[in-house]
């Protein structure tokens, strides 16, 4: 055991030994190993190209462009077109020419005194290019220059360790493809910088469409806020504004409140102004609400940052989003919006105005809970159909945990006690039921509205009308009832021809042939306020009426439907109801049908409201269903 022990320490060192000869004789150990270093920080985490595209769009709005225009240069393999270089053409300041050079080394920024900018790291540049491909080049001019400088970064140049800066930057001339493009658009480059990606071999997508299609997606709602007074570009597409809480009327697929567009839950956004800061005992950074942001002293011990967190919070009424494609009749623009729903369901942050992710995970542990840290909702399918963002300033940086590449917040766990204590777990609670109910009430409707369109009875309405064949006793209309019974009929009639635009003989043909199929009929109606069902003779007809409006529906009618077996369970209450409404229907004595009337109204129905409210209140804390199990439509 020693002896191989032993032989393993000594492959070690030889391994080291091997390793240190390849470095070369003056070699002054760098902080980096700029051969290892750069192949490992070609591997920094981005998600996608859109992604990595960002930081040197950031760079750009940091260095004053009114124009960025992203293009593509292309190559035909196989047929078909690939990207072959991807170019960012903006109209800043430009860069003189140890700038240029300076700009590509890792920290080689300039805003590090000026945190309140959206770019303060100076590591975008080369670190999202290289990400994407293994050849950056940065061609700048300044006002004040006719020269176009060239800058450059190309991997295959570090195979070797003597090899550890930026090469001296040259005079060059712009590429040929980019030279095209300006010419043809018109884009005046008198002043600005142009990024060029070489041969990038990490894209998320080759073909020039679906990469155009990635970038202006992502860019619309990553710059929502910022293209006022911009031209952002993608290969020829303007880039417009898309809030994904439809909330923005300048974003696209936006429509107004009054136009069954999304709902503002809050009013207007919730600010909150916090202080971050060193806690004098335990020594913890902590964050916590400030009253009186003008009070905050900022010179005192601990004092790290003043900023404040604006929320907003949507709600999307049903048919807004739309992702079952079992929905036929959707709009285009509904099936959009689901699409972006979709790819940020969850917490949007935005950070400057720029968005920095969508968190799709809430602090839902035991243990989160017992810290305070609140009770969140699942982000189950309900939650593509609200929305929430939390802005904030770069002030509030390490508050969010934000990375040198922009992509990622880790909020620091007071700021979940702070929305807990602010009721903003219960908020989306809310806004999870109220979608749950909603769609639950929805599907509902189109059940019934595929039923009568059958035209069919149901199994309930069939053995409530067999049983007069078994018991000899048919269903009797008292004399008081059949000119109601009448008058309903005729209005029912005269209303569907009014809908439908026929001509009411047609309708009143139906109806005769419906009362003889159906002597007994389940309908549905909305009456807020109203008892549970209503009995009704409608001509020849007995009819049920079912009150989408009280919580006996929601709770208790549409819940069985949920259940393994439901369906025949609800053919049971059904005939169940329709005794109920046969025992009151046939009543003959006036004071007796008041009587009844008076009990199904005022006593049953109200104390069924109530007594299902309670049970559904206590009942909601375990009973919250899995993720995944509910529609996305």
């Amino acid at each position: 055991m020693r002896t191989m022990t032993k032989d393993v320490l000594l492959s070690e060192l030889e391994r080291q030994q091997k390793y240190l000869a390849e470095l070369p004789p003056d070699f002054d150990f760098p902080l980096f190993n700029t051969k290892r270093a750069l192949d490992s920080q070609r591997q920094n985490g981005y998600r996608n190209t859109a992604v990595a595209a960002r930081e040197i769009v950031d760079n750009a709005f940091e260095a004053k462009a009114t124009r960025v225009h992203v293009i593509f240069d292309t190559v035909v393999h196989s047929t078909r077109p690939a990207v072959s270089s991807v170019a960012f053409i903006d109209d800043g300041s430009g860069m003189v020419d140890k700038m240029a050079r300076f700009a590509l080394s890792w920290g080689g920024g300039t805003h590090f005194d000026e945190p309140n900018l959206i770019g303060k790291f100076g590591f975008g540049l080369p670190n999202a290019s290289i990400n994407q491909a293994k050849k950056v080049e940065v061609y700048t001019r300044t006002g004040k220059s006719k020269r176009i400088i060239k800058a450059w970064l190309d991997l295959d140049d570090y195979k070797s360790f003597d090899r550890q800066s930026v090469p001296e930057p040259v005079e060059a001339e712009l590429p040929d493809f980019v030279s095209r493009y300006m010419e043809k658009s018109g884009f005046d480059f008198s002043h600005g910088t142009v990024i060029v990606w070489r041969d990038p071999d990490q894209l998320t997508y080759k073909s020039p469409k679906s990469l155009e299609g990635h970038l202006l997606e992502d860019f619309g709602v990553t710059y929502q806020y910022l293209l006022d007074g911009r031209e952002l570009v993608v290969n020829g597409t303007r880039v417009l504004p898309v809030d994904p809480l439809f909330l923005n009327p300048k974003g696209r697929l936006y429509e107004p409140e009054s136009n069954g567009g999304a709902i503002d839950v809050l009013g207007q956004p919730m600010t909150i102004w916090v202080r971050y800061f060193t806690d004098a005992v335990t020594g913890a950074m902590r964050l916590e609400k400030v009253t009186e942001a003008a009070a905050v002293d900022v010179d005192a011990p601990g004092f790290v940052a003043l900023g404040a967190v604006a929320i907003r919070v949507s709600r999307l009424p049903f048919g807004f989003a739309v992702g079952d494609r079992k929905v036929k009749d959707a709009s285009p623009e509904s099936r959009q919006r689901f699409e972006i729903r979709q790819s940020r369901r969850g917490m949007s942050f935005v950070r400057a105005g720029r968005e920095i992710e969508t968190l799709d995970a809430f602090p839902r542990s035991a243990r989160a809970k017992a810290n305070g840290l609140g009770d969140w909702p699942l982000l189950q399918s309900y939650a593509y159909h609200w929305g929430i963002e939390v802005s904030f300033g770069p002030e509030l940086d390490d508050v969010f945990g934000i990375t040198n590449d922009k992509q990622r917040v880790r909020p620091i766990d007071d700021f979940w006690r702070l929305l807990a204590h602010e009721k903003v777990d219960d908020l989306l609670h809310r806004e999870n039921g109220w979608q749950e109910k909603t769609r639950e009430r929805e599907r509902r409707k189109r059940k019934e509205a595929n039923a009568r369109a059958t035209d069919a009875p149901t199994p309930a309405e069939e053995a409530a009308a067999a049983v007069p064949a078994i018991t000899g006793r048919k269903l009797s209309m008292p004399d008081r009832a059949k000119s109601d019974a009448r008058r309903r009929a005729q209005e029912e009639v005269e209303r569907e021809a009014r809908e439908r635009e026929v001509p009411i003989a047609e309708i009143l043909r139906a109806r005769e042939e419906e009362e003889e199929r159906r002597k007994i009929k389940i309908d549905y109606l909305d009456e807020p306020g109203g008892p549970f069902y209503r009995p009704e003779w409608v001509g020849f007809q007995m009819v049920v009426w079912i009150n989408r409006q009280h919580p006996f529906f929601a709770l208790c009618y549409g819940e069985i439907l949920n259940l393994a077996g439901g369906y025949k369970a609800k053919e049971a209450l059904d005939v169940l109801l329709i005794t109920l409404a046969k025992a009151e229907l046939e009543i003959t004595e006036e004071l007796a049908l008041a009587q009844y009337r008076y009990q199904r109204e005022e006593v049953w129905s109200r104390f069924l409201a109530v007594a299902l409210q309670n049970l559904d209140a206590s009942t909601k804390a375990t009973d919250e269903p899995e993720e995944g199990n509910e529609s996305v439509a």
